[in-house]
């Protein structure tokens, strides 16, 4: 099963941040941030955006499933939960994790600490297998961190973020990127209070979200 229709509108939150992709298996889409008015209000523009190598992955029970390392994005609605960069301070009121060298975000299925932020303390195990939030190449100069998986149940896909885009603007490997300029004005406007959300789908999805999310649109206009 995918997300319940039923229960989203309970969910109360009044941010929401759509990427469409053309379909399942694109590996670009577009990106519009909204707000809860009597429907859902554009804030913005539309702005492209870069997806896994395979695509999208459902949440649930739906083929093609997400799992760990298929290079999919996950596919439904999720919480946007925190922020992180290279700088000290984050951009907005959102939690922020500072991205320094001893920040990781482990990915190893089989430790306790799947799917979570870790700040290594010296003398501390590492995991087999994890991401250095501090990269060399710098696309985690600024994100988000996509409330996916919340629960680490295993294999289901750990570490997902919004963050910036390769140099070569290369597919993900299951997160959503994009130019700085973008993201950054994404950071800014993300509000804890207001409770932002992502909605992660294919076209094809969208008039079956159009039910719940009314006011969201299917096609990218200025």
């Amino acid at each position: 099963m995918g997300v319940s229709l039923f229960i989203a509108p309970l969910w109360g939150f009044q941010q929401l941040v759509v990427v469409m992709a053309p379909e399942m298996n694109a590996t670009t889409g577009w990106l519009q941030r909204y707000e809860k008015g009597r429907v859902w209000e554009k804030r913005g523009e539309p702005i492209a955006v870069t997806l896994g190598r395979k695509g999208l992955g459902w949440e649930g029970d739906r083929f093609p499933q997400k799992r760990e390392g298929d290079g999919r994005s996950p596919l439904g609605v999720f919480p946007i939960v925190s922020t992180f960069g290279y700088a000290t301070t984050g951009l907005s009121a959102m939690p922020y994790w500072y991205a320094n060298d001893q920040l990781i975000c482990v990915d190893e299925v089989n430790d306790a600490r799947y799917n979570t932020m870790v700040i290594l303390k010296e003398g501390e195990i590492l995991p087999k297998s994890y991401e250095q939030m501090y990269r060399k190449d710098n696309v985690y100069r600024y994100g988000a961190v996509i409330g996916y998986n919340p629960t680490g149940e295993k294999g289901r896909g750990s570490c997902l973020f919004f963050h910036l885009n390769h140099s070569n603007h290369r597919p993900t490997a299951g997160c959503t990127a994009m130019e700085e300029k973008p993201l950054i004005e994404l950071l800014r406007w993300l509000d804890p209070f207001q409770k932002p959300h992502l909605l992660q789908i294919p076209q094809s999805e969208c008039l079956v979200y159009q039910k719940v999310f009314e006011g969201i649109v299917c096609v990218p206009k200025n």
